[in-house]
């Protein structure tokens, strides 16, 4: 009795992957799968019931499990038809009536006549089924337009060019023959050794080909076979090390008789969980999830170690030869964004190419896609794509690319980085896929160093005055929209005291009375952290275009610094909303070590940072974000600083520390926003004998009232 909840079960997970498919781009098929994956769900819904009514000895078994196998047969009507157009989905009017003619005529045989069944009991746990004289003959043709559609399925897919599609219909027609497999088996051939108790289960077939089919129709990228080896390695290991264990211990349970589903239950889940933890760890250590993240990290650390002070070219050749070598591409190309907003070739070769002219239509679709990999395969395939299918094939086609990179700063396109075919022939994989997406981070900066430092007129210079990996740090830390504001003081510094650090500011006009703002220290040290820093301004301020929640914005922050910087990175600052016509700031501490706020109603400085959680560390952090709002009346001014300065130590290992830090904001409380910064660093400078060892970001804002009583 207890399989009819398998049974049930995958009903239930039928039916919500019926609904989880998109079919924007191909409604036809999806339609088509719709019906088929229903009339499966249906058809195990029915088939339970009716075993579980049959002791009852009742016409309503028999009604149930006659109609389950006519909705059976529906399901395999439906996936023969799925068949003949896939992946196209072309109108076929008269097919279509035939179909239904059949399903009509099934539905009379199976479920009006006793041919199919004429009777079902249950005494104890065995069932007794007496068969009609057609039972075999139905559940013959039934099979057989099954198996008939697993071989047309396979034929297009041997005819398909686009060899994602041929790897969705392989997928169909594997789960159609698993199906028919199961059902021969369950159904058939073990019950006639005897194993009647397995009736209820024999639905369970049909759960195979949907699931498949959902597959196909979801996966847009070629699988990785050494990867998908390994992955279905793992499975069977897990079954063998650990799904063999827990279904003994459930079959003791079960011995000694505890028939109580909660006891039962409770101790099922228990041991799923205990055992669950240690088959994932085994699983990601023996057959390659660990493997696979260790090979994107070495990509992303070759890419970060290219020398920039060497010029483009050299820059983009070491870049083409790294992409060659780890993904096995042809050519490799670099578009970089030009003055008049198109996209010109700036490798190969030494001469820029207009490639996209500033008003192609392709740039609305690259643009609007909130993607930043993009694999041909997946604009085939993708109904996400749909839309702009035919334009982005047209792209890429004329470059010749079968995957491109988009390096975006919020709408704009700075670069784009076009990888031709492999030179096995393959498509690029879904494992590809996940590298890309690894170091599409660091390639924002090449693709930054190319638009804004890499230009001959400023070569010359540039190389004799500091490096070009620090030229763009600064150009990025300048990048900022000035607070101006009747009645406000603000001034900042942000610098490294090794050239290249990790320390950011940011600050973007919202409207005419208002500011957002960041200030906060991404970890590490040198050009990792500064080339860190310049991805997380640049994505800060596309999520402010996106995001118009503040608590929402915090948490998409976290989640990219989790998902898209290098392993271990975290940020500790504080983000925040000036609203200056209301004299207020709203503000989320993430882990910043110091806000210093002074009023005019008190005669001393206070500490009103509270406690905060620093970005980077766990993947969903948005339950422990909590805006704050900090009224400013007139004459009170707010300090933020990063660690640089309260945890800067002396030679004999003292730190600054807070203390210090309130004594000179109380000596110079009437001083303007830039004079307090100016002596916070000299006092700073003089306790550790000048050599401040760590990055330094200090803001400063005096709020002296509205002028005049406007904004």
């Amino acid at each position: 009795m207890g399989l009819t909840i398998f049974t049930y079960l995958s009903t239930a997970i039928i039916i919500i992957m019926a609904f989880r498919i998109r079919s924007r781009g191909r409604k036809r098929d999806v339609a088509i799968y719709r019906i088929a994956a229903l009339c499966t769900a249906i058809y195990g819904g029915l088939q339970a019931s009716g075993y579980l009514l049959a002791a009852d000895y009742t016409d309503t078994a028999l009604t149930l499990i006659r109609w389950a196998g006519a909705f059976a047969s529906f399901s395999y009507l439906a996936f023969f038809r799925l068949s003949l157009t896939f992946p196209y989905g072309r109108k076929l009017a008269g097919v279509d009536v035939l179909l239904f003619v059949l399903a009509g005529l099934s539905a009379w045989r199976f479920a009006g006549t006793g041919d199919y069944l004429e009777s079902v009991r249950r005494v104890l746990l065995e069932f007794i089924r007496f068969e009609g004289p057609r039972f075999k003959l139905y559940g013959m043709l039934s099979a057989g337009l099954g198996l008939v559609s697993a071989v047309i399925l396979w034929i297009r897919a041997l005819l398909i060019k686009s060899r994602v599609y041929r790897q969705q219909a392989f997928l169909m027609s594997a789960g159609i023959i698993a199906s028919v497999l199961y059902g021969y088996m369950v159904s058939l051939y073990l019950p006639s050794g005897g194993a009647t108790t397995i009736y209820p289960i024999g639905s369970l077939g049909g759960l195979l080909a949907v699931l498949a089919a959902a597959y196909a129709f979801s996966s847009t990228r070629l699988f990785h076979l050494p990867s998908l080896s390994k992955t279905l390695a793992s499975q069977m290991a897990m079954i063998a090390v650990f799904g063999i264990p827990l279904a003994l211990l459930a079959g003791i349970l079960l011995q000694f008789r505890l028939s109580i589903p909660v006891v039962l239950v409770t101790l099922s889940i228990a041991a799923f969980l205990l055992l669950g933890r240690g088959a994932d760890r085994f699983a990601s250590k023996r057959f390659g999830t660990a493997r696979n993240e260790e090979a994107r990290e070495e990509i992303e650390a070759d890419i970060a170690h290219l020398d920039l002070s060497l010029g483009r070219e050299a820059v983009l050749a070491s870049l083409s030869t790294i992409l060659s070598e780890r993904f096995g591409s042809l050519w490799f190309w670099m578009l970089s964004e030009d003055d008049a907003g198109g996209l010109v070739r700036v490798f190969p070769g030494e001469e820029e190419s207009t490639v996209v002219g500033a008003g192609s239509p392709v740039l609305e679709p690259l643009t609007s896609l909130e993607r930043q990999v993009i694999l041909k395969t997946d604009v085939v395939a993708d109904p996400a794509f749909a839309a702009h299918k035919a334009i982005l094939l047209e792209f890429f086609d004329a470059l010749g690319a079968e995957a491109i990179i988009l390096a975006k700063e919020g709408r704009r396109i700075i670069g784009l980085f076009a990888l031709g075919p492999k030179r096995s022939g393959a498509d690029y994989s879904a494992l590809d896929y996940d590298a890309f997406m690894a170091i599409q981070g660091k390639l924002f900066v090449v693709a930054y160093y190319v638009r804004h430092v890499a230009r001959e007129s400023l070569l010359a210079t540039v190389e004799k005055e500091i490096g070009l990996a620090d030229q763009i740090v600064r150009a990025v830390q300048e990048t900022i929209d000035p607070i101006r504001y009747p009645g406000v003081d603000v001034s900042y510094i942000c610098q490294s005291t090794r050239q290249l650090g990790g320390d950011l500011y940011d600050s973007v006009k919202i409207s005419e009375h208002r500011w957002f703002f960041v200030v906060g220290d991404v970890s590490g040290k040198g050009l990792n952290a500064a080339m860190s820093m310049v991805i997380l301004k640049s994505m800060i301020r596309t999520l402010l275009r996106e995001e118009k929640d503040f608590v929402k914005l915090v948490s998409r922050t976290n989640a990219f610094i989790k998902e898209q910087l290098p392993r271990g990175t975290f940020f500790a600052g504080v983000f925040g909303f000036l609203a200056l016509d209301k004299g207020s700031v709203y503000f989320i501490n993430c882990g910043i070590p110091a806000v210093f706020f002074k009023s005019p109603g008190l005669d001393t400085v206070i500490e009103v940072q509270g406690e905060g959680k620093m970005l980077g560390f766990v993947r969903n952090l948005e339950p422990y974000l909590k805006t704050r709002k900090l009224a400013l009346p007139a004459g009170s001014s707010l300090v933020i600083t990063t660690d640089g300065i309260v945890e800067a130590e002396n030679v004999r290992g003292e730190r600054y520390g807070k203390e210090r830090m309130v004594r000179i904001l109380a000596e110079n409380k009437g001083a303007n926003a830039n004079d307090t910064i100016d002596a916070i660093i000299k006092s700073a400078t003089a306790f550790t004998d000048g050599k401040l060892e760590d990055d330094v970001t200090v803001l400063a804002i005096n709020y002296s009232g509205r002028k005049g009583g406007t904004a």
